[in-house]
Protein backbone atom coordinates (compact mmCIF):
# COMPACT_ATOMS: atom_id res chain seq x y z
CA UNK A 1 0.00 0.00 0.00
CA UNK A 2 1.08 3.75 -0.29
CA UNK A 3 1.61 5.59 2.07
CA UNK A 4 1.83 9.29 2.57
CA UNK A 5 3.27 11.69 2.58
CA UNK A 6 6.65 9.87 3.07
CA UNK A 7 8.33 8.81 -0.17
CA UNK A 8 11.15 6.56 -0.36
CA UNK A 9 13.20 5.71 -3.47
CA UNK A 10 14.64 2.27 -4.61
CA UNK A 11 18.17 2.47 -6.36
CA UNK A 12 18.74 0.04 -9.60
CA UNK A 13 22.65 -1.33 -10.49
CA UNK A 14 23.87 -0.61 -13.64
CA UNK A 15 23.28 -3.07 -16.56
CA UNK A 16 26.80 -2.90 -17.98
CA UNK A 17 30.21 -3.86 -16.79
CA UNK A 18 33.57 -2.50 -16.89
CA UNK A 19 34.64 -4.22 -20.57
CA UNK A 20 32.22 -0.86 -22.15
CA UNK A 21 34.09 2.40 -23.23
CA UNK A 22 33.38 4.76 -20.44
CA UNK A 23 32.11 7.06 -22.99
CA UNK A 24 30.08 4.98 -24.58
CA UNK A 25 28.51 4.02 -20.95
CA UNK A 26 27.77 7.61 -20.41
CA UNK A 27 25.55 7.86 -23.72
CA UNK A 28 24.21 4.29 -23.25
CA UNK A 29 23.28 5.02 -19.74
CA UNK A 30 21.59 8.42 -21.11
CA UNK A 31 19.36 6.76 -24.06
CA UNK A 32 18.29 3.97 -21.25
CA UNK A 33 17.42 6.77 -18.94
CA UNK A 34 15.55 8.60 -21.77
CA UNK A 35 13.40 5.72 -22.54
CA UNK A 36 13.02 4.78 -18.88
CA UNK A 37 11.54 8.24 -18.87
CA UNK A 38 9.44 8.15 -21.85
CA UNK A 39 8.63 4.25 -20.96
CA UNK A 40 7.41 5.87 -17.47
CA UNK A 41 5.80 8.97 -18.82
CA UNK A 42 3.47 6.59 -21.55
CA UNK A 43 2.48 4.32 -18.18
CA UNK A 44 1.80 7.18 -16.33
CA UNK A 45 -0.45 8.81 -18.77
CA UNK A 46 -1.96 5.67 -19.62
CA UNK A 47 -2.71 4.58 -15.71
CA UNK A 48 -4.45 8.17 -15.33
CA UNK A 49 -6.33 7.43 -18.09
CA UNK A 50 -7.85 4.30 -16.89
CA UNK A 51 -8.26 5.88 -13.72
CA UNK A 52 -9.90 8.55 -15.20
CA UNK A 53 -12.12 6.50 -16.78
CA UNK A 54 -12.62 4.54 -13.71
CA UNK A 55 -13.64 7.78 -11.54
CA UNK A 56 -16.03 8.61 -14.56
CA UNK A 57 -18.00 5.38 -13.82
CA UNK A 58 -18.19 5.99 -10.32
CA UNK A 59 -15.99 2.44 -9.78
CA UNK A 60 -14.71 4.19 -6.55
CA UNK A 61 -13.46 0.35 -4.93
CA UNK A 62 -11.42 -0.22 -7.98
CA UNK A 63 -9.83 2.52 -7.89
CA UNK A 64 -8.76 2.42 -3.81
CA UNK A 65 -7.45 -1.35 -4.72
CA UNK A 66 -4.95 0.18 -7.33
CA UNK A 67 -3.99 2.29 -4.91
CA UNK A 68 -2.46 -0.34 -2.59
CA UNK A 69 -0.56 -1.46 -5.35
CA UNK A 70 1.43 2.02 -5.85
CA UNK A 71 4.79 2.19 -5.38
CA UNK A 72 6.74 5.47 -3.51
CA UNK A 73 7.91 7.22 -6.67
CA UNK A 74 4.51 7.14 -7.40
CA UNK A 75 3.20 9.81 -5.26
CA UNK A 76 5.02 12.18 -7.09
CA UNK A 77 2.63 12.20 -9.87
CA UNK A 78 -0.16 14.85 -9.01
CA UNK A 79 -3.07 13.74 -10.77
CA UNK A 80 -2.47 10.24 -9.71
CA UNK A 81 -2.82 11.16 -6.17
CA UNK A 82 -5.70 13.44 -6.92
CA UNK A 83 -8.00 10.63 -8.79
CA UNK A 84 -6.91 8.39 -5.69
CA UNK A 85 -8.11 11.26 -3.64
CA UNK A 86 -11.74 11.81 -5.50
CA UNK A 87 -12.26 8.32 -5.44
CA UNK A 88 -11.83 8.19 -1.55
CA UNK A 89 -14.14 11.03 -1.53
CA UNK A 90 -16.39 9.32 -3.49
CA UNK A 91 -16.27 6.85 -0.93
CA UNK A 92 -17.72 8.93 1.69
CA UNK A 93 -13.90 8.05 3.07
CA UNK A 94 -12.85 12.21 3.96
CA UNK A 95 -10.13 11.20 6.14
CA UNK A 96 -8.37 9.03 3.31
CA UNK A 97 -8.99 11.79 0.66
CA UNK A 98 -7.86 14.72 2.47
CA UNK A 99 -4.63 13.02 3.28
CA UNK A 100 -3.99 12.64 -0.71
CA UNK A 101 -5.23 16.00 -1.33
CA UNK A 102 -3.10 17.59 1.43
CA UNK A 103 -0.24 15.80 -0.26
CA UNK A 104 -1.31 17.06 -3.83
CA UNK A 105 -0.95 20.04 -2.22
CA UNK A 106 2.70 19.47 -1.64
CA UNK A 107 3.54 19.12 -5.06
CA UNK A 108 1.16 22.56 -6.17
CA UNK A 109 -0.35 24.46 -4.21
CA UNK A 110 -1.28 27.22 -6.34
CA UNK A 111 -4.40 24.82 -8.07
CA UNK A 112 -7.72 26.83 -7.45
CA UNK A 113 -9.54 23.40 -8.05
CA UNK A 114 -7.56 21.25 -5.37
CA UNK A 115 -7.76 24.18 -2.54
CA UNK A 116 -11.42 24.35 -3.13
CA UNK A 117 -11.51 20.42 -2.51
CA UNK A 118 -9.27 20.06 0.34
CA UNK A 119 -11.04 23.04 2.10
CA UNK A 120 -14.17 21.11 1.32
CA UNK A 121 -12.69 18.28 2.87
CA UNK A 122 -11.05 20.15 5.98
CA UNK A 123 -15.01 21.38 6.50
CA UNK A 124 -16.36 17.55 6.42
CA UNK A 125 -14.19 16.46 9.01
CA UNK A 126 -14.74 19.71 11.19
CA UNK A 127 -11.45 21.34 10.99
CA UNK A 128 -13.16 24.46 10.33
CA UNK A 129 -10.06 27.04 10.49
CA UNK A 130 -8.16 24.89 7.79
CA UNK A 131 -11.05 24.71 5.86
CA UNK A 132 -11.63 28.52 6.23
CA UNK A 133 -7.68 29.11 5.37
CA UNK A 134 -8.18 27.44 1.85
CA UNK A 135 -10.75 29.15 0.56
CA UNK A 136 -9.00 32.67 1.86
CA UNK A 137 -6.34 31.79 -0.08
CA UNK A 138 -8.98 31.04 -3.47
CA UNK A 139 -10.10 34.60 -2.50
CA UNK A 140 -7.32 36.03 -1.82
CA UNK A 141 -6.08 35.27 -5.45
CA UNK A 142 -8.68 37.37 -6.70
CA UNK A 143 -11.37 38.78 -4.19
CA UNK A 144 -13.52 39.81 -7.02
CA UNK A 145 -14.28 36.41 -8.42
CA UNK A 146 -17.38 35.25 -8.22
CA UNK A 147 -17.02 31.69 -7.14
CA UNK A 148 -14.03 32.50 -4.22
CA UNK A 149 -16.96 34.72 -3.34
CA UNK A 150 -19.36 32.24 -3.58
CA UNK A 151 -17.08 29.34 -1.86
CA UNK A 152 -16.48 31.32 1.30
CA UNK A 153 -20.14 32.41 1.52
CA UNK A 154 -21.13 28.63 1.36
CA UNK A 155 -18.29 27.72 3.77
CA UNK A 156 -19.70 30.18 6.21
CA UNK A 157 -23.13 28.91 6.51
CA UNK A 158 -22.16 25.55 6.85
CA UNK A 159 -19.99 27.00 10.02
CA UNK A 160 -22.56 28.20 11.30
CA UNK A 161 -21.60 32.30 10.66
CA UNK A 162 -24.82 33.30 8.51
CA UNK A 163 -23.79 37.04 9.13
CA UNK A 164 -20.27 36.08 7.85
CA UNK A 165 -21.85 34.44 5.01
CA UNK A 166 -24.64 37.35 4.39
CA UNK A 167 -21.14 39.54 3.80
CA UNK A 168 -19.41 37.75 1.03
CA UNK A 169 -23.82 37.09 -0.32
CA UNK A 170 -24.68 40.70 -0.78
CA UNK A 171 -21.02 41.53 -2.25
CA UNK A 172 -22.29 39.37 -4.92
CA UNK A 173 -25.26 40.46 -5.45
CA UNK A 174 -24.11 44.20 -5.34
CA UNK A 175 -23.11 43.23 -9.35
CA UNK A 176 -26.06 41.15 -9.59
CA UNK A 177 -28.93 41.94 -7.79
CA UNK A 178 -31.84 39.94 -9.58
CA UNK A 179 -29.67 36.90 -8.72
CA UNK A 180 -32.73 34.52 -7.37
CA UNK A 181 -29.87 31.61 -5.62
CA UNK A 182 -28.01 34.21 -4.02
CA UNK A 183 -31.04 36.29 -2.86
CA UNK A 184 -32.97 32.65 -1.31
CA UNK A 185 -29.38 32.34 0.30
CA UNK A 186 -29.65 35.68 2.33
CA UNK A 187 -32.95 34.69 3.12
CA UNK A 188 -31.97 31.64 4.52
CA UNK A 189 -29.53 33.21 6.74
CA UNK A 190 -31.72 35.94 7.22
CA UNK A 191 -34.32 33.26 8.66
CA UNK A 192 -31.82 31.22 10.45
CA UNK A 193 -31.02 34.20 12.36
CA UNK A 194 -34.57 35.00 13.27
CA UNK A 195 -34.96 37.89 11.05
CA UNK A 196 -37.92 36.80 9.36
CA UNK A 197 -39.17 40.14 7.88
CA UNK A 198 -35.42 40.46 6.21
CA UNK A 199 -35.76 36.92 4.89
CA UNK A 200 -39.07 37.17 3.50
CA UNK A 201 -38.17 40.56 1.30
CA UNK A 202 -35.09 38.22 0.35
CA UNK A 203 -37.35 35.35 -0.45
CA UNK A 204 -40.07 37.69 -2.00
CA UNK A 205 -37.13 39.32 -4.44
CA UNK A 206 -35.96 35.88 -5.26
CA UNK A 207 -39.66 34.88 -6.29
CA UNK A 208 -40.22 37.88 -8.57
CA UNK A 209 -36.73 36.87 -10.73
CA UNK A 210 -37.84 33.01 -10.19
CA UNK A 211 -41.36 32.19 -10.36
CA UNK A 212 -41.68 28.70 -12.05
CA UNK A 213 -39.80 27.17 -8.86
CA UNK A 214 -42.11 25.62 -6.60
CA UNK A 215 -39.96 25.15 -3.84
CA UNK A 216 -39.49 29.09 -3.74
CA UNK A 217 -42.94 30.09 -3.86
CA UNK A 218 -43.26 27.16 -0.98
CA UNK A 219 -40.91 28.97 1.10
CA UNK A 220 -41.80 32.67 0.43
CA UNK A 221 -45.75 31.96 1.41
CA UNK A 222 -44.37 29.97 4.84
CA UNK A 223 -42.33 32.40 5.67
CA UNK A 224 -44.80 35.44 4.95
CA UNK A 225 -47.69 33.75 6.95
CA UNK A 226 -46.62 33.91 10.35
CA UNK A 227 -45.73 37.62 9.63
CA UNK A 228 -48.13 40.81 10.51
CA UNK A 229 -48.25 42.29 7.26
CA UNK A 230 -52.00 43.55 6.45
CA UNK A 231 -51.85 42.42 2.76
CA UNK A 232 -50.23 38.76 4.25
CA UNK A 233 -53.21 36.46 2.76
CA UNK A 234 -53.77 38.19 -1.02
CA UNK A 235 -50.22 38.27 -1.30
CA UNK A 236 -49.62 34.73 -0.17
CA UNK A 237 -52.65 33.75 -2.56
CA UNK A 238 -50.40 35.57 -5.67
CA UNK A 239 -47.27 33.46 -5.11
CA UNK A 240 -49.64 30.36 -4.80
CA UNK A 241 -51.65 31.04 -8.47
CA UNK A 242 -48.48 32.15 -10.02
CA UNK A 243 -46.89 29.35 -9.11
CA UNK A 244 -49.50 26.51 -10.17
CA UNK A 245 -49.41 28.22 -13.60
CA UNK A 246 -45.76 27.05 -14.29
CA UNK A 247 -46.56 23.88 -11.49
CA UNK A 248 -50.26 23.02 -12.30
CA UNK A 249 -51.61 20.29 -9.54
CA UNK A 250 -48.38 21.18 -7.78
CA UNK A 251 -49.65 19.27 -3.84
CA UNK A 252 -47.04 21.83 -2.07
CA UNK A 253 -48.61 24.26 -3.33
CA UNK A 254 -51.97 23.45 -3.52
CA UNK A 255 -51.74 22.67 0.46
CA UNK A 256 -50.29 26.18 1.09
CA UNK A 257 -53.06 27.82 -0.63
CA UNK A 258 -55.36 25.61 1.73
CA UNK A 259 -53.02 27.02 4.70
CA UNK A 260 -53.53 30.64 3.29
CA UNK A 261 -57.12 30.61 2.92
CA UNK A 262 -57.03 28.74 6.79
CA UNK A 263 -54.94 31.24 8.27
CA UNK A 264 -57.24 34.10 6.42
CA UNK A 265 -59.94 32.29 8.04
CA UNK A 266 -61.52 31.25 4.83
CA UNK A 267 -62.31 28.05 5.82
CA UNK A 268 -64.59 27.21 3.20
CA UNK A 269 -61.93 27.97 0.87
CA UNK A 270 -59.64 26.37 2.62
CA UNK A 271 -61.77 22.45 3.14
CA UNK A 272 -62.20 22.83 -0.20
CA UNK A 273 -58.76 22.37 -1.24
CA UNK A 274 -57.53 20.55 1.74
CA UNK A 275 -60.72 18.17 -0.07
CA UNK A 276 -59.13 17.97 -3.12
CA UNK A 277 -55.85 16.81 -2.08
CA UNK A 278 -57.31 14.14 -0.33
CA UNK A 279 -59.56 12.66 -3.34
CA UNK A 280 -55.97 12.67 -4.89
CA UNK A 281 -54.53 10.16 -2.84
CA UNK A 282 -52.75 12.54 -0.64
CA UNK A 283 -53.54 11.52 2.93
CA UNK A 284 -50.38 13.40 4.63
CA UNK A 285 -51.57 14.69 7.93
CA UNK A 286 -51.28 18.49 7.17
CA UNK A 287 -54.03 17.51 4.95
CA UNK A 288 -56.34 15.28 7.08
CA UNK A 289 -56.18 17.58 9.91
CA UNK A 290 -56.86 21.05 8.61
CA UNK A 291 -59.65 19.49 6.58
CA UNK A 292 -61.08 18.72 10.32
CA UNK A 293 -59.98 21.78 11.28
CA UNK A 294 -61.48 24.15 8.30
CA UNK A 295 -65.08 22.21 8.62
CA UNK A 296 -65.26 22.50 12.05
CA UNK A 297 -64.62 26.68 11.98
CA UNK A 298 -66.86 27.12 8.70
CA UNK A 299 -69.90 25.34 11.41
CA UNK A 300 -69.77 22.01 9.71
CA UNK A 301 -69.22 20.06 13.05
CA UNK A 302 -70.82 16.95 11.58
CA UNK A 303 -68.96 16.58 8.77
CA UNK A 304 -65.96 17.42 10.40
CA UNK A 305 -65.94 14.45 12.58
CA UNK A 306 -64.65 11.99 10.11
CA UNK A 307 -61.51 13.49 9.21
CA UNK A 308 -60.61 15.19 12.95
CA UNK A 309 -61.37 11.16 13.99
CA UNK A 310 -58.53 9.96 11.81
CA UNK A 311 -56.22 13.11 12.64
CA UNK A 312 -56.57 12.13 16.08
CA UNK A 313 -56.06 8.64 15.49
CA UNK A 314 -52.91 9.09 13.96
CA UNK A 315 -51.53 11.65 16.28
CA UNK A 316 -53.66 11.42 19.58
CA UNK A 317 -50.57 14.54 21.11
CA UNK A 318 -52.31 16.85 18.51
CA UNK A 319 -53.94 19.46 21.45
CA UNK A 320 -55.90 21.02 18.82
CA UNK A 321 -57.40 18.11 17.18
CA UNK A 322 -58.10 16.46 20.41
CA UNK A 323 -59.89 19.77 21.33
CA UNK A 324 -61.73 20.67 17.83
CA UNK A 325 -62.64 16.80 17.96
CA UNK A 326 -64.74 16.82 21.51
CA UNK A 327 -66.31 19.80 20.92
CA UNK A 328 -67.82 18.80 17.47
CA UNK A 329 -68.29 15.54 19.00
CA UNK A 330 -70.46 17.94 21.77
CA UNK A 331 -72.37 19.58 19.75
CA UNK A 332 -73.51 17.07 17.56
CA UNK A 333 -73.82 13.20 19.01
CA UNK A 334 -71.65 12.14 21.36
CA UNK A 335 -71.12 14.51 24.44
CA UNK A 336 -70.11 11.49 26.84
CA UNK A 337 -67.20 11.06 24.40
CA UNK A 338 -66.63 14.72 23.95
CA UNK A 339 -66.05 14.96 27.88
CA UNK A 340 -63.85 11.71 27.81
CA UNK A 341 -61.87 13.25 25.43
CA UNK A 342 -61.19 16.81 26.99
CA UNK A 343 -60.53 14.76 30.30
CA UNK A 344 -58.05 13.29 28.54
CA UNK A 345 -56.25 16.25 27.04
CA UNK A 346 -55.78 17.67 30.45
CA UNK A 347 -54.60 14.63 32.20
CA UNK A 348 -52.16 13.16 29.11
CA UNK A 349 -51.83 16.13 26.64
CA UNK A 350 -51.86 19.21 27.86
CA UNK A 351 -49.25 18.40 30.71
CA UNK A 352 -46.50 17.83 28.05
CA UNK A 353 -47.05 21.08 26.64
CA UNK A 354 -46.07 22.85 30.14
CA UNK A 355 -43.24 24.76 28.42
CA UNK A 356 -45.12 26.16 25.43
CA UNK A 357 -46.79 29.79 25.59
CA UNK A 358 -50.12 27.97 23.98
CA UNK A 359 -50.62 25.88 27.16
CA UNK A 360 -53.00 28.80 28.34
CA UNK A 361 -54.64 29.24 25.32
CA UNK A 362 -55.48 25.75 24.74
CA UNK A 363 -56.26 25.24 28.37
CA UNK A 364 -59.08 27.64 27.98
CA UNK A 365 -60.27 26.77 24.88
CA UNK A 366 -60.69 22.71 26.94
CA UNK A 367 -62.47 24.48 29.91
CA UNK A 368 -64.64 26.96 26.75
CA UNK A 369 -65.52 23.63 24.98
CA UNK A 370 -66.13 21.65 28.20
CA UNK A 371 -68.75 24.38 29.47
CA UNK A 372 -70.38 24.24 26.09
CA UNK A 373 -70.86 20.77 25.91
CA UNK A 374 -72.15 21.13 29.66
CA UNK A 375 -75.03 23.36 28.79
CA UNK A 376 -75.88 21.14 26.04
CA UNK A 377 -76.10 17.87 28.47
CA UNK A 378 -78.15 19.98 30.89
CA UNK A 379 -75.31 20.79 33.51
CA UNK A 380 -76.06 24.32 34.05
CA UNK A 381 -74.49 24.95 37.09
CA UNK A 382 -70.80 23.05 36.24
CA UNK A 383 -71.22 25.59 32.87
CA UNK A 384 -71.53 28.16 34.73
CA UNK A 385 -68.75 27.57 37.09
CA UNK A 386 -66.30 27.45 34.28
CA UNK A 387 -67.53 30.39 32.48
CA UNK A 388 -67.13 32.04 35.72
CA UNK A 389 -63.84 30.96 36.59
CA UNK A 390 -62.89 31.94 32.81
CA UNK A 391 -64.58 35.18 33.51
CA UNK A 392 -62.75 35.85 37.00
CA UNK A 393 -59.05 35.29 35.09
CA UNK A 394 -59.72 37.39 32.20
CA UNK A 395 -62.69 40.06 32.94
CA UNK A 396 -63.52 39.78 29.16
CA UNK A 397 -66.84 40.45 28.58
CA UNK A 398 -68.14 37.65 26.27
CA UNK A 399 -67.33 35.48 29.14
CA UNK A 400 -69.63 37.43 31.37
CA UNK A 401 -72.42 37.38 28.48
CA UNK A 402 -71.65 33.18 28.92
CA UNK A 403 -72.61 33.28 31.72
CA UNK A 404 -75.50 35.14 31.99
CA UNK A 405 -76.48 32.91 29.01
CA UNK A 406 -76.59 30.24 31.28
CA UNK A 407 -78.88 31.93 33.96
CA UNK A 408 -80.20 35.05 33.10
CA UNK A 409 -83.18 35.01 30.50
CA UNK A 410 -84.82 32.77 32.78
CA UNK A 411 -88.40 34.41 34.08
CA UNK A 412 -88.50 34.70 37.49
CA UNK A 413 -92.05 32.69 37.83
CA UNK A 414 -89.92 29.28 36.51
CA UNK A 415 -87.32 28.95 39.01
CA UNK A 416 -87.06 26.09 40.89
CA UNK A 417 -86.15 27.05 44.70
CA UNK A 418 -84.35 29.09 46.45
CA UNK A 419 -81.22 27.93 45.97
CA UNK A 420 -81.60 28.57 41.80
CA UNK A 421 -83.38 31.79 42.41
CA UNK A 422 -80.17 32.71 44.44
CA UNK A 423 -77.70 31.90 41.75
CA UNK A 424 -80.12 33.75 39.51
CA UNK A 425 -79.69 36.61 41.17
CA UNK A 426 -76.44 37.05 41.44
CA UNK A 427 -75.84 36.61 37.99
CA UNK A 428 -77.75 39.59 36.64
CA UNK A 429 -76.59 41.64 39.52
CA UNK A 430 -73.46 41.02 38.14
CA UNK A 431 -74.31 41.68 34.54
CA UNK A 432 -75.69 45.00 36.17
CA UNK A 433 -72.86 45.85 37.82
CA UNK A 434 -69.94 45.41 35.56
CA UNK A 435 -71.82 46.57 31.98
CA UNK A 436 -74.24 49.29 33.55
CA UNK A 437 -71.91 51.88 31.32
CA UNK A 438 -71.72 50.03 28.53
CA UNK A 439 -73.73 51.40 26.27
CA UNK A 440 -73.84 49.18 23.21
CA UNK A 441 -75.57 45.76 25.55
CA UNK A 442 -78.05 48.26 26.36
CA UNK A 443 -80.82 45.70 25.14
CA UNK A 444 -79.76 43.19 27.24
CA UNK A 445 -79.64 45.63 30.37
CA UNK A 446 -83.06 47.06 29.62
CA UNK A 447 -83.84 43.40 30.17
CA UNK A 448 -81.53 42.74 33.22
CA UNK A 449 -83.45 45.84 34.76
CA UNK A 450 -86.88 44.32 34.08
CA UNK A 451 -85.68 41.19 35.78
CA UNK A 452 -83.88 43.11 38.83
CA UNK A 453 -87.50 44.67 39.22
CA UNK A 454 -89.33 41.92 39.66
CA UNK A 455 -87.21 40.59 42.29
CA UNK A 456 -87.20 44.07 43.89
CA UNK A 457 -91.26 43.43 43.93
CA UNK A 458 -90.95 39.67 44.90
CA UNK A 459 -88.65 41.62 48.17
CA UNK A 460 -91.59 43.83 49.11
CA UNK A 461 -94.22 41.08 48.85
CA UNK A 462 -91.78 38.93 50.92
CA UNK A 463 -91.02 41.63 53.29
CA UNK A 464 -87.50 40.75 53.38
CA UNK A 465 -84.61 43.61 53.02
CA UNK A 466 -81.87 41.15 51.64
CA UNK A 467 -81.64 38.58 49.05
CA UNK A 468 -79.40 35.53 48.81
CA UNK A 469 -77.19 35.35 46.37
CA UNK A 470 -74.77 32.45 45.26
CA UNK A 471 -72.16 32.75 42.86
CA UNK A 472 -71.08 29.97 40.21
CA UNK A 473 -68.15 29.15 42.28
CA UNK A 474 -70.92 28.30 45.06
CA UNK A 475 -69.86 31.35 47.18
CA UNK A 476 -72.44 33.05 49.19
CA UNK A 477 -73.38 37.01 49.71
CA UNK A 478 -76.59 39.10 50.08
CA UNK A 479 -77.41 42.44 48.30
CA UNK A 480 -79.91 44.72 50.24
CA UNK A 481 -82.94 46.21 49.15
CA UNK A 482 -81.13 49.89 48.79
CA UNK A 483 -78.42 48.67 46.49
CA UNK A 484 -80.86 46.69 44.20
CA UNK A 485 -82.96 49.99 43.83
CA UNK A 486 -79.43 51.50 43.07
CA UNK A 487 -78.99 48.98 40.13
CA UNK A 488 -81.94 49.28 38.61
CA UNK A 489 -82.18 53.18 38.82
CA UNK A 490 -78.63 53.02 36.59
CA UNK A 491 -80.05 50.76 34.14
CA UNK A 492 -81.78 52.05 30.57
CA UNK A 493 -85.33 51.20 30.27
CA UNK A 494 -85.56 50.19 27.31
CA UNK A 495 -83.17 49.25 24.26
CA UNK A 496 -82.97 52.72 22.34
CA UNK A 497 -82.20 50.92 19.03
CA UNK A 498 -86.12 49.59 18.84
CA UNK A 499 -87.29 53.01 19.40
Amino acid sequence: MLYLPEISFHTKKSLYGNSINPENQINMKKIVILLLLLSHAVIAQTQQENLQELLNRKQYNQIVAFADQLQAADSSDYQTMYLIGQAYEGLLRYRDAYRFYLHCLSIDSTQVELLNTTGRMAANLGRTQEAESYFLKIWETDTTDFYANYQLARFYVQSGNDWQAIAYYEYLLEHDPNNATLLRAVGDCYNRLNNKNVAFDSYWHAFQNNKENAGLASTVVNTLLPLAYEDKIERALEVCDTALVYNPGNKTILQNKGMTFFTGKRYTEADSIFTILLAQGDSSYINIKYSGCSRYYAGKHYVAIETLEKAHAEDPSDIEVCLLLGSALGRTYDRKRALELFEWAEEEVLPQNLAYMAYNTYMDLLLQFRADTYVRDGRQQEAAAIYYQQWLTTKQRDKLSQIWSVYGPTDLGRLENDDVRARYMFVNVLVATEMANNQSNSGTLAFVRRRLIQFRDDMFFRGIKEHPMIAPDNRRSTISETRLQELIQQLPESNPQRE
